[in-house]
């Protein structure tokens, strides 16, 4: 078989699951990680002959990728702005809009000494970028998940950056959680009614522990670490958000927080964030 002809068999096995611009990147993506080649040279090479051990994992990642499974979990490897992260099941695959939220408070925070702590960290990404970008900040993060936070370690070794990161429920008012200038937090915020319309690849791959709001109260998250902002004299909160009723998100902080609060667009126009100053 010619590695043109796999080409053809990747998208014959794929077209019913992903749509043709997903499946030109998910080809481009598999030959960069299972060949070591750029988009160029795949193409140069269509009439190579593919290796019996090469064609072995290509058949393996195609009938992970036919489960719907992201293909950042097959290959351990996510990037998010200018850093390649290791991820798997036990942290979430870091969105654009993140990427988004730490701009907004790259943009925002001047200061040269500052402490900034994020909420809910997962994979270690919101730290590890504001770190790559401020290296006299002092930044840390913490989750609630042992798992995610042995991924956060091992991004931080990698990357050889000074980050503290800790065990902490930001549900769990009764523990306060440590101070710092600034908090930063993409918690858990899809509710739940929201559970039928999300996209398989999410819903049965992802961790639901990082995804879903708790049903009995879809803004708990915001509120408590507001809360916590408020009992440790933050100066302000950046917040990522699923608020599909904004109205009503402002309401509920400005019950809590006695300052400006500030709603931002992602680069889609939609209200997303949420600056507490």
């Amino acid at each position: 078989m010619t590695h043109a002809e796999l080409r053809q068999t990747f998208y014959q096995a794929l077209t019913s699951t992903y749509l043709q611009g997903e499946l030109l990147s998910l080809y481009h993506w598999c030959v960069e990680e299972l060949e070591g080649w750029s988009k160029t040279q795949a193409y140069l090479k269509n009439d190579n002959e593919v290796s019996d051990e090469s064609l072995r994992r290509w058949k393996e990642v195609i009938t992970r990728l036919q489960t719907s499974e992201p293909v950042q979990y097959i290959f351990n490897k996510a990037h998010f702005g200018d850093l390649e992260l290791y991820v798997d099941p036990s942290v979430l695959i870091p969105r654009p809009e993140t990427e988004e939220l730490v701009m907004l408070l790259l943009e925002n925070e001047e200061e040269a000494n500052l402490s900034v702590l994020d909420i809910g960290t997962g994979s270690g990404c919101i730290p590890l970028a504001i770190k790559n970008q401020r290296k006299g900040w002092k930044v840390s993060g913490c989750d609630i998940s042992d798992k995610a936070l042995a991924v956060a370690h091992r991004n931080a070794e990698v990357l050889k950056m000074d980050l503290h990161f800790f065990n902490a429920d930001a549900l769990d008012s009764e523990t306060p959680l440590q101070k710092a200038d600034v908090y930063i937090s993409n918690p858990p915020y899809i509710p739940e009614k929201a559970r039928s319309e999300m996209a398989a690849n999410v819903l049965s791959h992802e961790p639901h522990l990082a995804l879903f709001a708790p049903p009995s109260d879809p803004l708990a998250f915001y509120k408590t670490i507001t809360t916590m902002a408020v009992n440790n004299s933050v100066k302000r909160v950046y917040f990522e958000t699923h608020a599909t009723d904004m109205k009503a998100f402002i309401s509920e902080m400005t019950k809590i927080w006695s300052g400006e609060v500030v709603v931002k667009k992602d680069m889609a126009g939609k209200d997303r964030f949420v600056v507490l100053k």
